[in-house]
């Protein structure tokens, strides 16, 4: 290999490693954040400059200017919360920190400049329009309800796709277990499930969905940051599904450095006991640590090219917990056919018959055609 190509192939391999575009994938979890800039008069202002700043990397996405009708846009934006800054001679600067661009979002944020000099400023918190324009029906879990919900654990570790269960439009059924969720009356198991823009269909069933991203694949709140749910009109790019699109991205690292560390626990010496039975043992802990920041590389790093890193590992153990407290298995006089120990309390031979000799009577019972006793040990 000549040394042309291996200098060829180190550089792709540091653009690749150091540079932080969106995903390129068939499902995009990237969004957009559109709008308008007006006077005061509710007139329309051209050349006006825009710039994008991201709060949690605290990078400088973009800049662009007003076209003649005061339009503006930036496209392909991961899901983060975004800073939109105005600035026009004749006005004062606008600032407006929260908008927050969910999975696949297209936000619109409009601005109102007033008129002044530029040591004035505006801010705007709390009080931007900002609205959806697409025709989609979505509902998301933002990352603040993520991390201050609580999450019940059951046999596995949390998992932060249980609160699709708040989405308007998804139930359970009679019971309250997200793994039955049905979205806007589809079929049970007949949503689809896509993490960073990759489909969650797995096995040779293809199965996908809640089984997938609560059951086989559970993803907690401390590796998930968004949640959303498309229940009805989203693009043809979604598919595999007769009900709803359940979506998830997975955090990142930021300007500074933070972590975490936790534990779940249920221990069966903290529940009460049934009368009259004893407490079984019955523990289980979920726990984890998890650290992320920016990767600053000398000479590679700066304003326009960063990296950043997010880090995350889970265990979960269960002692005891048994679903039944009485378990029969098979003697090895069972295994060979003999069921002569088979018995009732009273001590009275349990008969053994064949299923396929139940015959509906019409009358609401099944009696058999015939049967043979225990004692016969062997079917013949």
């Amino acid at each position: 290999m000549s040394l042309r190509r291996c200098s060829l192939m180190l550089v792709f391999a540091l653009v690749g490693a150091f540079s932080t575009p969106g995903p390129a994938t068939g499902q995009t979890v990237n969004g957009a954040i559109i709008g308008v800039v007006k006077d005061p008069s509710g007139a329309v202002v051209p050349e006006v400059a825009v710039t994008l700043r991201n709060v949690a990397r605290d990078e400088m996405v973009g800049t662009t200017v007003t076209d003649a009708d005061g339009n503006y846009a930036f496209r392909n934006l991961p899901p983060a919360k975004y800073e939109v800054q105005a600035t026009k001679d004749g006005f004062s600067p606008v600032s407006l920190p929260d908008a927050e661009v969910t999975l696949g979002q297209q936000l619109r944020v409009d601005i109102s400049l007033t008129a002044g000099g530029v040591a004035e400023s505006v801010e705007v918190i709390g009080g931007s329009s900002v609205l959806g324009t697409t025709a989609t029906q979505e509902h998301g879990i933002a990352p603040e309800t993520l991390n201050q919900l609580p999450l019940l654990f059951g046999t596995g570790p949390r998992a932060a796709a249980t609160f699709a269960l708040l989405m308007p439009g998804v139930s359970t059924g009679a019971g309250n277990n997200a793994s039955d969720a049905r979205v806007n009356g589809g079929l049970q198991s007949g949503d689809e499930a896509s993490v960073d823009g990759v489909s969650m269909q797995q096995g040779f069933m293809s199965q996908g969905g809640m089984v997938s991203i609560l059951q086989d694949f559970p993803m907690s709140p401390d590796m998930v940051s968004q949640i959303k749910v498309l229940s009805s009109g989203y693009a043809p790019e979604y598919g595999s599904s007769t009900g709803g699109q359940i979506m998830a991205v997975t955090k990142s690292g930021g300007s500074r450095f933070h972590g975490s560390a936790f534990e779940f626990h249920q221990d069966a010496s903290l529940k009460a006991i049934q009368w009259g039975k004893e407490k079984t043992v019955f523990n289980k802990n979920n726990f984890g640590a998890n650290v992320g920041g920016p990767i600053p590389v000398p000479g590679l790093t700066t304003e326009k090219w960063k990296s950043f890193f997010y880090f995350d590992i889970e265990r979960y153990r269960q002692v005891g917990g048994a679903s039944q407290s009485l378990l029969s298995i098979p003697s090895m006089q069972e295994r060979q056919g003999d069921f002569r120990d088979w018995r009732d309390p009273n001590g009275n031979l349990i008969p053994i018959y064949d299923p396929a000799t139940l015959r509906p009577d019409g009358k609401g019972a099944t009696p058999r055609t015939s049967s043979w006793g225990a004692t016969a040990g062997r079917r013949t």
